[in-house]
């Protein structure tokens, strides 16, 4: 008998465990600026999402009342640049929390490719996002500037050079643009 109210005393505490862990809780960043908030298994009673800023002041309050698992994403993309914290919190107790950032990462707005066509003979070919108003070509021969060209139209450019006497210490192409991309296409 004694056996069996052991038996039964470590089956509750193993079982109160289990409840304890019913519901999985995550938090995931999804891109450069959205969290994921997720619940995998049935929830008791509903769930509180609370988004903080990195002075504390909460900044988005949710409330969620799915009870067989949820999946949310929030966009902090019209947030300011920045740490936030992420709190989930259940009905019985069980809360999880992250940081995630939302800094946005820039890409280049430019494609460039080049290729040489002959001897001292280059074709470059610029593409664009219609935002550039204006995009710079230069040519160095060494450490030389040797040609330069404005490119006003933003779709980009499909150009032949022919370098004229290079001087042998390499040919260099940069590209420039009006919102402060930068870039060597080249170098030979």
């Amino acid at each position: 008998m004694k056996k069996f109210f052991v038996l039964l005393l470590t089956a509750g505490i193993a079982g109160g465990a289990f409840a304890q862990d019913a519901t999985k809780l995550s938090i995931k960043k999804v891109g450069t600026s959205k969290v994921a908030v997720a619940s995998t298994d049935e929830a008791e009673g509903s769930m509180i999402v609370k988004i903080m800023d990195q002075n504390g002041d909460l900044i988005y309050r949710d409330r969620i009342a799915e009870r067989d698992g949820y999946k949310k994403i929030y966009d902090l993309s019209q947030m300011e640049e920045g740490e936030f914290d992420v709190a989930v919190t259940g009905q019985s107790g069980e809360s999880t929390s992250a940081t995630v950032s939302n800094y946005i990462e820039v890409t280049p707005v430019v494609y460039s490719r080049f290729s040489e066509v002959g001897e001292d003979t280059y074709k470059l070919l610029i593409s664009a996002h219609q935002e550039e108003e204006e995009i710079k070509v230069l040519i160095f021969d060494g450490g030389r500037l040797i040609h330069s060209e404005m490119v006003l139209d933003p779709q980009g450019l499909h150009k032949v050079y022919k370098v004229e006497r290079p001087s042998g210490e390499g040919i260099t192409f940069k590209v420039e643009t009006s919102s402060g991309f930068e870039d060597y296409v080249t170098k030979k």
